[in-house]
């Protein structure tokens, strides 16, 4: 998958690896986390940074940041903190919670991200539960909250149809 700028390129490769190209030279291997079933990978529209998402199964959701940086690729650590602090208020001791991208914001500067606690009953009643959270994508530093309703509603907006029908519909509970 190449950059909006077509100077760089994603090659997903049989064996759960990515290899990140920049003007034809390889940057390295990142393994995907787990066995995706789904993987989504979205540049930023700077083409400076890009986000995987994957998925094991139907209910399940991770995503990996990176941005290239002097011709070498730094993680970037919205997802993880987003994931943590959502995990503080909401989380499912049984399975843990899903973390979807849903797009990036100001180049690669923010990444918008909606955390969810899996939407099956073992989670209890914070079953289905999501939120926004607009993050400094290399820091992490959380800029803005959204309630499910409104992160709910961007998600619609962003992401593909065929995207959703495979993303548990969420219940908005207070």
């Amino acid at each position: 998958m190449w950059s909006p700028d077509h100077s760089k390129r994603i090659r997903l490769l049989k064996n759960l690896t990515m290899r990140v190209e920049v003007n034809g030279k390889d940057l390295g291997a990142l393994e995907l986390p787990d066995d995706p079933v789904n993987t989504m990978i979205e540049w930023s529209q700077d083409s400076q940074a890009f986000y995987v998402q994957v998925g094991g199964n139907a209910i399940s959701g991770q995503v990996i940041a990176y941005a290239v940086v002097n011709a070498k690729l730094q993680e970037l650590r919205a997802p993880k903190l987003v994931a943590e602090e959502f995990a503080k208020h909401h989380f499912c001791k049984e399975r843990g919670n899903n973390l979807y991208a849903i797009r990036w914001q100001k180049g690669s500067q923010q990444l918008l991200l909606m955390p969810e606690v899996y939407d099956t009953s073992d989670c209890g009643s914070d079953m289905g539960f999501t939120a926004g959270y607009l993050a400094e994508a290399a820091t992490g530093k959380i800029l803005k909250r959204y309630s499910s309703t409104q992160i709910e509603a961007i998600q619609r907006e962003c992401w593909p149809e065929k995207l959703l029908d495979q993303t548990p519909k969420k219940a908005d509970h207070k």
